[in-house]
């Protein structure tokens, strides 16, 4: 019985995601072109890195990045503790 329910759940979330991607129009999907071009403008002087991903991913945009990873680590130390049966940790 436990079976099935996470079968039919699984397909429940599979289904409704394959709706969600079905109605989303991707031909009039608009982008922010003002940042683009301010990077494209703005990039070498600023960062004086010659590759704009570089310059982008480094400079502009590390402390999301650092954020983000110091994030991921906290949530996967909580999961592998979570995770940690009461005998394993005597």
């Amino acid at each position: 019985m436990k079976r099935f329910k996470k079968i039919a759940v699984a397909l429940f979330i599979t289904l409704l995601m394959i709706q969600i991607l079905l109605h989303f129009d991707y031909d009039e999907t608009l982008y922010n072109t003002a940042s683009q071009s301010y990077y494209v403008e703005n990039g070498l002087e600023e960062t004086s890195s010659k590759n704009l991903v570089t310059a982008i991913y480094l400079d502009y945009r590390l402390f999301d990045s650092f954020f983000e990873a110091s994030l991921l680590l906290i949530v996967v130390t909580g999961i592998a503790f979570m995770t940690i049966k009461d005998e394993d940790m005597l």
